[in-house]
């Protein structure tokens, strides 16, 4: 300690001061690179990952809630009676069979069927147990020997 003390006071008065205005300016530069920087950093990318979780969870807190115990409104005759109305399918028969339904339609076209089916599932909550096709006489048409749904 001696020695620095000795050092020091060898040294000029201008000396003094640059040594001084480089030992703060050297803590400065430290206490920046060394603490600020890396902290800032950590800080800007918490920031980031807040901001994409929150979005995250905007999208998903948007998504219907759909449950799989949700029971169809109505009976299932009501329901595909109005929805096969309401797509213009003319059903040939339908036989309940317990909580099951089996479905039969005249000629019609496949993506109409696609469409309806759809709705069925989609909107009415009725799943499609079974399917069976036959084609028809016209293009893009088909028959359904037999549709088993239930709800």
């Amino acid at each position: 300690m001696k020695q620095l003390q000795s050092w020091w006071q060898s040294l000029q008065k201008r000396e003094q001061q640059l040594v001084l205005g480089a030992g703060v300016t050297l803590a400065i530069a430290a206490f920046y690179w060394l603490l600020w920087a890396p902290l800032h950093l950590s800080y800007q990318t918490q920031q980031q990952q807040l901001q994409q979780v929150s979005q995250q969870l905007l999208q998903v807190s948007s998504f219907p809630v759909v449950s799989t115990q949700t029971k169809v409104q109505g009976s299932l005759t009501d329901i595909i009676s109005s929805s096969a109305r309401g797509h213009k399918i003319q059903v040939s028969r339908m036989q309940p069979q317990n909580d099951q339904m089996q479905v039969m339609l005249n000629d019609i076209s496949f993506d109409q069927l696609l469409t309806w089916l759809h709705e069925l599932q989609y909107q009415h909550n009725v799943s499609i147990v079974q399917l069976d096709l036959a084609v028809a006489d016209a293009p893009g048409m088909v028959r359904v020997r037999r549709l088993l749904v239930e709800s």
